[in-house]
């Protein structure tokens, strides 16, 4: 079922903000602002494409229409033309490669999915796709397998998804007589074709979905020159559909299975524009069921061994928690996460009695593991992300959460994800430091040494876009920090400059600023020492501020997985420099919540692209946060760094609180003024000191 992009959103923002005075947040609800599509329901976990191809237009060229485009590929990945028949388009560096398209009642699928021998069903695979068939189909009808076209990928194929389509009120068939059977069906499946439609079986296809009929056509990548694109992109046009099928290859050296760059893996899902994503039962491990297992053995502290009851093993990294790293693996710690510890020895120390009082409790037991519905199954390392329930009483229930345990122990921090139960191991932290608990006797955040603070001369913002208002160009005299006039804008919708390029705005009166790139992301530390960003951001921060209190970062919207956003995990750099100024730097993942950690305790929240849309009562608490003089400052990636739906996500929060500043559809680049030589990385000293005095040392 596909719904239109909310569009009355930015017009009303507009509209109200060119008339409002300071904190007015004209007629937009928050519902409205949290937008139509936005609720509160567990995604399906990343799915995995085997050999997979992209789509393009008609016209073979970009696909880019947010409105036929279903799911994209995380943007490490790239494409090529891997038969070498030169019949590829490829995608530029930035542009998101679409893996998943849809017009109408017809779908597009870059990659089988569905395969018995290749995929990992505790991927979403199939739940996406049964989705994909209740939306057209309401939960039940007949499903016809196409087999009379030379297909590789028969019905016996897959029959894992056969039973599980079955279990949940399908009939599903196969024929090798489409055109003879095609009436008592309500869907059709086809996978790569290696044999051609003839022009009557085109034409009965063309009268089935002009009936109401669903089609759902499988394609896979140029490898071997298996794909038969050809053959498929004939029923397309038959079609007269929106996309076609690419002759391409993906690869991804990132985000993929075990390693294989061909065998990719994303949770880029346009959800904004279509209903497919909602999590349900699968066929492999499912989010926020108990599954009996027994221990093994215990690797550290938050890294154990199973066995489940059917006989399978895993290896569990015990989610929403860390422990000091052991003496073994001592030279991957990082000091600064440890709010207050300067010690890299008592951390070690540490790690040891971490791992020896997992060893203790857990050590043969029979236990219970859960999934998180906000996490993935796994991580990129291959081990489940799972709760670990176990019995501490003798009664024989599994009651008592050993992840949160560690935490209130004092041998484990909260780990700054996406996980449900985020904010709740936090306030377990807290406790565990104010009471000088375990690991936590050496902390004394008060005497953290300055780190980085200096007159600010030049702002490092990588793989930035530019920033906007809803009337277009933004007034230079709202913007801190332009970049250097060597830089360059690649537009892809939106503005274009002719002038200095605007990558930071301000809305004053809405406490609002805008900065288009990340430059506390942690993947850059090593390389930016030199550079400014983090003072210039602090004292941003206190310019728009009216309060007193820590600063928050979002973590609740999907950004700790998402490459170019940021949790606390990707931003230590800038917790050890906000130490050194006494300002606490802590991850809110329930902006709507209570307690020691709420919006209420802080200065100021810092909202990286969102990956999921907020809900209703999130923008609720944000507007009163802004009235009571609190801060938001909204940070964003260049187009391609980040999908179209995400950058809408971030807008729409921009529009909710009332402040015209938008992200524009760009990427800016310069080759003389960056880091390492590459043009994305970007530094600049274009400094509008005249209109403000944001530049001396924070402290």
């Amino acid at each position: 079922m596909q719904f239109n992009r909310r569009t009355f959103l930015q017009s009303v923002v507009t509209a109200t903000v060119a008339g409002s005075s300071a904190l007015e947040f004209g007629t937009i609800s928050a519902s409205a602002a949290a937008g139509s599509g936005c609720e509160s329901t567990d995604r399906i976990p990343k799915i995995e494409f085997h050999s997979a191809s992209s789509q393009v237009t008609p016209n073979h060229e970009a696909l880019a229409d947010p409105s036929v485009v279903a799911v994209w590929a995380e943007p490490t990945a790239t494409n090529g033309d891997d038969d070498g028949n030169g019949d590829a388009y490829h995608y530029d560096e930035l542009a998101p490669l679409p893996l998943v398209s849809v017009d109408g009642s017809v779908y597009g699928f870059g990659a089988i999915l569905l395969q018995d021998d290749d995929i990992n069903f505790d991927y979403g695979n199939e739940e996406f796709v049964l989705n994909a068939w209740d939306a057209e189909l309401g939960g039940s009808g007949t499903v016809l397998w196409d087999e009379g076209h030379g297909q590789y990928f028969t019905l016996d194929s897959c029959s894992k998804f056969e039973a599980y389509a079955e279990n949940n009120g399908y009939t599903v068939s196969p024929t090798t007589s489409l055109a003879s059977d095609i009436s008592n069906a309500d869907a059709v499946v086809v996978t790569t074709p290696s044999e051609s439609f003839s022009s009557s079986e085109l034409g009965v296809l063309a009268e089935f979905v002009a009936d109401g009929g669903a089609l759902y056509l499988h394609d896979q990548s140029d490898y071997s020159d298996y794909d038969e694109t050809a053959n498929l992109n004939e029923i397309a046009s038959e079609l007269d559909l929106a996309f076609r099928f690419n002759d391409d290859d993906i690869d991804d050296d990132t985000n993929n299975v075990d390693g294989a760059s061909f065998d990719i893996t994303t949770s880029q899902y346009n959800a904004n524009d279509f209903a497919l994503f909602e999590d349900r039962s699968g066929l492999g491990l499912d989010a926020g069921v108990r599954y009996e297992a027994t221990v093994d053995s215990v690797a550290d502290g938050d890294t154990v061994d199973v066995t489940l009851a059917d006989g399978t093993t895993a290896e569990l990294r015990l989610l929403g928690i860390d422990t000091p790293e052991t003496e073994r693996n001592a030279s991957h710690e990082k000091v600064e996460e440890w709010e207050g510890i300067e010690d890299e020895t008592h951390l070690t120390d540490w790690g040891g009695n971490a791992k020896e009082y997992a060893k203790q409790a857990l050590g043969g037991a029979s236990v219970e593991i859960e999934f998180d519905p906000s996490e993935d199954i796994t991580d990129p390392f291959g081990r489940h992300l799972a709760y670990v329930y176990y019995d501490t009483t003798g009664d024989g229930n599994a009651d008592t959460l050993f992840n949160r345990e560690m935490v209130e122990k004092g041998y484990a921090r909260v780990y700054g994800s996406s996980l449900t139960k985020h904010d709740a191991f936090w306030n377990a932290e807290a406790d565990a430091r104010a009471a000088g608990t375990g690991v936590w006797q050496a902390s004394d955040p008060a005497n953290t040494a300055e780190v980085r603070d200096r007159p600010v001369e030049d702002v490092f913002v990588p793989n930035a876009a530019s920033v906007r208002t809803t009337a277009g160009a933004i007034s230079s005299s709202r913007v801190p920090v332009f970049a250097e006039s060597t830089a360059t804008q690649d537009l892809r919708d939106g503005v274009q400059y002719s002038g200095d390029i605007p990558l930071v705005g301000v809305d004053a009166a809405n406490r609002t600023a805008l900065v288009s790139g990340l430059p506390i992301d942690e993947s850059y530390r090593a390389d930016v020492t030199a550079y400014e960003h983090e003072a210039f951001l602090t004292n941003l921060v206190d310019s728009l501020s009216d309060r007193c209190g820590k600063i928050l970062v979002d973590g609740g919207h999907g950004q700790f997985n998402e490459s170019h956003s940021v949790s606390t995990e990707d931003a230590v750099a800038y917790q050890r420099y906000l130490e050194g100024q006494d300002i606490a730097f802590e991850q809110v993942n329930s902006l709507d919540g209570s307690g020691d950690n709420a919006l209420s305790t802080a200065r100021a929240v810092l909202i990286s692209a969102p990956r999921s849309c907020f809900a209703a009562d999130e923008i609720d608490a944000l507007r009163t946060f802004v009235q009571n003089g609190g801060a938001v400052v909204l940070m964003g990636s260049g187009d391609g760094k980040i999908m179209p739906d995400t950058r809408a996500n971030l807008n729409d929060v921009a529009g909710a609180l009332g402040t015209d500043l938008r992200l524009n559809g760009d990427h800016v680049f310069d080759s003389d003024h960056n880091v390492g030589g590459d043009p994305a990385l970007l530094y600049t000293g274009n400094l509008n000191t005249a209109a403000f005095s944001l530049w001396s040392p924070y402290s």
